[in-house]
């Protein structure tokens, strides 16, 4: 499989709620592949592709990341932030960032008070994220005509493979979602179910854009492509791990916004076991993702996450296997050349 495409799709900003860039390229590539390609009032961008059958399934990938946002220029050109998304504070001090300004992008690091003006006790805490600010490294009168209060920023880093068939990037949560659904499409051009794709904005910070796609859409099944967390370290027990590198794709079958029905976990993993897909069961009492808002829209529809498995998630150094993502395509094409057998 070429990851190409993943790394064009990783290095694009856009945290929630500025996704522009990631929708504008997604539907250039997205243009040839299915009918009525539109955005919504939210940001949205949405598409069909007809099927053979009556039947019909979203698909959907959200488009943002987490990141910051500039809330206050102090007067010596630094920058202070605030979170947009679930983003750690723990692992943003010293690393690069990007300011997206209207003049361009600036390259920026975040710091804060050096070791050797410390107590020995604040050496040994994590820094609180109100304490850390961004330095572009100009004055702060340059500053002040480039940069502007609600300017937002994504982590720096570029998209590598990390050992034997492993990736490293930001933003793989959930551009890798993006990736599956765009490669899908590819490969499957005349499906037997009518597929609504929907790549949503917002999700991380609460799951917005999905929830108002699907409410214009009328589909009999629901899946949200997604990354998840792979806890399968050392700092973690095994009953911790919810996922694993090299497991497979994770099939939900519950987390904290969704409980997949049975029989859709069980055709599931019946097209699993049929086609020799490696996958792994997902069961997390903490996080959600579009699923969530998937199967609340409208009348209610029956709504499962496919999700990629993803070490070091909402940090610049998540790390995929190559592998599950592959097996996340091939589940999604097994979705589209059967379909479904609908029940209560």
């Amino acid at each position: 499989m070429d990851f190409s495409n993943l790394k064009k799709l990783c290095e694009l900003g856009g945290i929630a709620g500025r996704e522009s860039a990631v929708r504008h390229e997604i539907a250039r590539q997205l243009r040839p592949l299915a009918q009525d390609l539109r955005s919504d009032a939210l940001g949205n961008l949405l598409a069909y592709l007809p099927g053979s059958t009556s039947q019909k399934i979203i698909l959907c990938a959200h488009m943002d990341e987490v990141g910051l946002m500039i809330h206050y220029i102090a007067p010596g050109g630094f920058l202070y932030f605030v979170p947009v998304g679930g983003i750690d504070p723990r692992t943003l001090l010293a690393q690069r960032v990007t300011v997206h300004t209207a003049q361009g992008p600036l390259t920026g690091v975040i710091g804060t008070k050096p070791a050797h003006i410390t107590q020995p006790k604040e050496r040994t805490q994590a820094v609180p994220m109100e304490e850390l600010f961004i330095d572009v490294g100009l004055p702060a009168e340059a500053v002040a005509q480039r940069v502007a209060v609600g300017d937002f920023v994504t982590l720096q880093r570029p998209f590598e493979p990390l050992g034997e068939g492993r990736l490293c990037a930001k933003a793989l949560d959930d551009r890798v979602g993006c990736f599956c659904l765009l490669e899908v499409l590819r490969r499957v051009r005349k499906p037997k179910v009518g597929v609504h794709i929907v790549f949503s904005v917002q999700e991380e910070v609460g799951l917005r854009g999905a929830g108002v796609a699907a409410f214009g859409l009328e589909a009999d099944v629901a899946l949200a492509v997604d990354a998840t967390g792979a806890a399968d370290i050392p700092s973690c027990r095994p009953q911790e791990y919810l996922t694993r590198l090299g497991g497979g794709v994770a099939v939900s079958a519950l987390d904290a916004a969704t409980i997949t029905p049975q029989w859709l976990l069980e055709e599931l993993w019946a097209l699993c076991r049929t086609r020799q897909i490696r996958s792994q069961l997902r069961i997390a009492p903490r996080g959600g993702n579009d699923a969530g808002a998937l199967h609340r829209s409208k009348a209610g529809v029956p709504a499962c996450a496919l999700s990629v498995p993803v070490r070091n998630i909402h940090s610049n150094v998540e790390v995929a296997d190559e592998q599950d993502i592959a097996a996340t395509v091939d589940l999604l094409q097994a979705v589209l050349e059967t379909g479904f057998q609908i029940k209560e």
